[in-house]
């Protein structure tokens, strides 16, 4: 189950079987649960920079000090807005191919029966 994991992740992610076992591997699907989960939030965090044109309109539109407050809980709320994007997707993603998973074994199961 845990080959399964990291299969889908590299998928999702567009990576390479070998550099995904590397990012998230581990012994129990909990361990990669989680690793998967800190590379997406590491992911969003990363992401997310405003220019210095955008920093300025946002310092003119706020004002002084209450400028770097405000830059910095909006810049929270897009980050947690993000990360709950993100997972979402990613759920989808494990739905799309926990279904086609499901439709391959039950085609399997249909030849075989066919067979005998």
């Amino acid at each position: 189950m845990e080959n399964d994991l990291i299969k889908r992740f590299a998928e999702i992610q567009k990576m390479d079987y070998a550099e995904a076992e590397k990012l998230v591997g581990a012994d129990t699907e909990e361990e990669i649960m989680k690793k998967i989960t800190d590379f997406t939030v590491q992911k969003i965090n990363g992401g997310i920079k405003l220019n210095r044109a955008q920093r300025r309109a946002l310092a003119k539109k706020n004002k002084g000090k209450k400028a770097q407050t405000a830059q910095k809980s909006q810049i929270d709320e897009i980050n947690e807005t993000a990360a709950k994007l993100n997972y979402i997707d990613l759920i989808q993603k494990l739905r799309k191919l926990n279904e086609e998973k499901a439709k391959e074994i039950e085609e399997d199961g249909d030849a075989e029966t066919e067979d005998n």
